[in-house]
């Protein structure tokens, strides 16, 4: 494999929340404020339900889904979990339920669900999994990120040879090197190989 490629894959899997989290769960690289907005906002016992159009910014890093919902830490005594205005500093998990996006300047991942988990500094997402950054894009029913190390894997629900190739994890990594001109790659290999 050359060096050029060993990059991009490299740089495929720097993905979702980039950089170690602090014990605030910054979702953003930078941290920052976090707004919070959707159709329904409603806050009982330490959970944050966000549902119709949920949508979680801070910084440059946004979470969309249909159904966003946020728990905080329980600290033994402590108030019943976050206020709106301080769910930042308080989150334990949250979950994105449908049409999930992770959105940064650099990427997009979308799935069927995505779960941050603030005890092991873990982002899933599961469905049918995308991850696009640049012109490259990965495909799988599973993504697992931890966090503190940076590490990333796709999985699928099928492996081997004898899966369809569209059941297997695929990845495209364009050749940006000519751009413009022909690659000589076959009309439909790339929306095959991306599972398209």
């Amino acid at each position: 494999m050359d060096n050029r490629m060993k990059r991009a894959l490299a740089g495929l899997f720097v993905i979702l929340i980039g950089g170690a989290q602090t014990a605030n769960a910054q979702f953003a690289r930078a941290g920052g404020d976090t707004l919070l907005y959707a159709d329904d906002v409603e806050s009982v016992d330490g959970v944050i339900t966000l549902t119709g159009q949920a949508d979680v910014r801070q910084g440059d890093v946004r979470i969309l889904a249909d159904e966003i919902v946020i728990h905080s830490r329980q600290d033994g005594g402590a108030s019943a979990g976050p206020s709106v205005g301080t769910v930042a500093d308080d989150i334990d998990r949250v979950i994105a339920t449908g049409n999930f996006f992770y959105i940064t300047p650099e990427q997009e991942v979308r799935g069927n669900q995505g779960v941050y988990t603030a005890a092991d500094d873990t982002f899933v997402v599961t469905g049918d999994v995308i991850l696009t950054q640049e012109d490259s894009v990965v495909r799988g029913t599973r993504l697992i990120y931890e966090l503190n190390t940076q590490k990333a894997r796709v999985v699928t629900d099928c492996q081997g040879r004898r899966c369809p190739t569209q059941e297997r994890v695929a990845i495209l990594i364009r050749d940006t090197s000519q751009a413009g001109a022909e690659t000589g790659t076959p009309a439909g290999s790339e929306a095959e190989a991306a599972g398209s």
